[in-house]
């Protein structure tokens, strides 16, 4: 993330610079990965949460090997299906991406005026 947030602000300079506008305000952070046992990923996350306040989405995507198998092909979880996997691992990881997926989505249409 540190990577990213340096990339991020060496470009915005960069659209600064060239008179452009580099308001950020549409950002938004996702939490990958997250195992909700482990103890340092949770100092993380509220550290996140401290700093970045409302742009942290509120759904974490848990750490699964289901999509983790199904980036090994390529494809998106979505895509892979359900019969690849033991029942409950694959219904953790869609039921994550797809509450996170909804997120995005009000947050997409908060932007364009139509609020659910």
């Amino acid at each position: 993330m540190s990577q990213f947030l340096h990339m991020t602000s060496s470009l915005l300079d960069v659209v600064e610079q060239a008179g452009g506008d580099a308001d950020y305000d549409f950002f938004r952070y996702a939490i990958t990965r997250y195992e909700p046992s482990d103890g340092p990923q949770g100092q993380i996350v509220g550290l996140m949460r401290s700093l970045f306040g409302e742009r942290v989405l509120t759904t974490p995507i848990l750490k699964s090997t289901a999509i983790a198998d199904a980036g090994l092909t390529k494809q998106t979880l979505y895509e892979i299906g359900r019969e690849n996997f033991t029942r409950s691992t694959y219904d953790r990881a869609i039921e994550a991406l797809d509450t996170v997926h909804v997120e995005i989505e009000n947050l997409v249409l908060e932007s364009w005026g139509r609020a659910t």
